[in-house]
């Protein structure tokens, strides 16, 4: 997200809304539901240990690129991976400490949940500012509220955990719609995460009914019925949401996909720099020499990229771009790296940098600055997601992790 002249990464922006949300979870908590400080003290510490492992899992996934260039710890983080990490973290920690000093589940599960609700809001919210268009991610949004709101009304603890699996497996849903169906050899990140939090929540939920209830033959059987009966509920949403996702994929032959019409013909298309336009025409001269034209590559998903040796996070996206390149070459993607040259000391410098990076794909030469002109540059790197007509799809400001390209082209296949 951009401000002005100061672009903040959507990542980073989560993590600094995550820390703000925090404070203001943690009084909503103590002054607001009434909940014991020790009580609010866990979920704080708990969170901010998670989003903290959540950041810095990057390191871990991707040591050799944090070695190559330290900086790249700044701009990325551990994706979904590290989501999983942190969660996996937060489950433990709580565990324990909920052992340690005694705490009563009932208690903490009534101060976690709206908690818990009122962080998802807060960063759906977020992706809602970052695309506004997207009615899919409003609805999250909107679930989301309309959840927290729910939970903090809420203090019976089964109905509690009962809401986060019918929120979760609501949220599966509209991802499945959101990424229109994926192929079913695909399985987005997305929807993989919330089948995982699905299953920790299903197993909470049975693990306290369990310690719930007397020892008694007939309790036993009624905590595995109600199990049952969530699982049950489980697979019935989740097969409403997977059978048109295999139909879709058996009828593709017939219909058309949403993101297919979206990519109309060049010929009534509008030239433009915006989302949904058709990307200005243009030819360069790479640094080996050659001429490339955009328009030459139709028929591929295209990357178009601006960038300079001197702009640090440049610097830090390439090691990413050049993963994805390498991962992705022969799978109809390109990559076009502008240069802006006009920027730079030397041509040579550019060759240098390109020669100790071990870019292998397409580096051109804005020598003039035509091309950044032609597409508004303001901030490097920025970035073009073109798909195989021409059209631009997406537009991203800053530096792109692997994950976030992977996205974009998956989004658009």
């Amino acid at each position: 997200m951009q401000f002005g002249s100061i672009i903040v990464q959507g990542e980073n922006l989560l993590l600094i809304s995550g820390l703000l949300i925090s404070y203001v979870m943690f009084y909503y908590g103590i002054r607001i539901l009434k909940i014991e400080r020790n009580i609010m003290d866990l979920i704080f510490n708990s969170f901010i240990n998670g989003v903290l492992i959540w950041k810095f899992s990057y390191v871990v996934l991707h040591p050799n690129s944090v070695l190559q260039n330290p900086m790249t710890i700044i701009y990325f983080n551990g994706g979904y991976v590290g989501i999983g990490i942190g969660i996996i973290f937060i489950t433990i920690y709580t565990w324990l400490s909920i052992k340690k000093q005694n705490i009563s589940l009932v208690s903490y599960t009534r101060a976690a949940v709206p908690v818990y609700f009122g962080y998802f809001s807060t960063f759906v919210w977020i992706h809602v500012s970052e695309d506004p268009q997207n009615y899919l991610i409003i609805l999250q949004a909107i679930v989301a509220a309309c959840f927290f709101i729910a939970a903090s009304r809420i203090k019976t603890q089964n109905t509690l955990l009962q809401l986060l699996i019918w929120f979760h497996l609501i949220q599966l849903e509209l991802a499945l719609y959101k990424n229109n169906f994926v192929h079913a050899e695909i399985i987005s990140k997305e929807v993989l995460l919330y089948v995982f939090l699905i299953i920790i929540f299903l197993c909470i939920s049975y693990w306290s009914e369990r310690q719930g209830r007397e020892e008694t033959t007939k309790d036993k059987e009624k905590g595995w019925r109600n199990a049952t009966n969530n699982i049950i509920l489980g697979g019935i949403i989740l097969s409403l949401a997977i059978t048109p996702m295999l139909t879709n994929q058996k009828e593709t032959g017939r219909i058309e996909s949403p993101k297919t019409v979206m990519s109309t013909s060049l010929d009534s298309g509008k030239i433009g720099t915006n989302k949904g336009q058709v990307a200005p025409d243009f030819e360069l001269l790479s640094i080996t020499g050659n001429k490339v034209k955009l328009s030459d590559l139709r028929g591929k998903t295209v990357i178009l990229n601006f960038w300079a040796t001197w702009c640090p996070p440049c610097r830090a996206e390439i090691p990413e771009m050049q993963r994805f390149y390498e991962n992705n070459k022969n799978n109809n993607v390109e990559i076009l790296a502008v240069n802006l040259t006009n920027s730079e000391s030397s041509p040579d410098t550019v060759k240098d940098f390109v020669r100790d990076k071990g870019m292998t794909f397409n580096i051109l030469l804005d020598k003039q600055g035509k091309i950044g002109n032609l597409y508004g540059i303001i901030t490097i790197p920025t970035s073009y997601i073109i798909d195989k007509n021409g059209i631009i799809r997406e537009k991203h400001v800053g530096p792109m992790s692997y994950e976030t390209m992977d996205n974009f082209i998956s989004s658009i296949k």
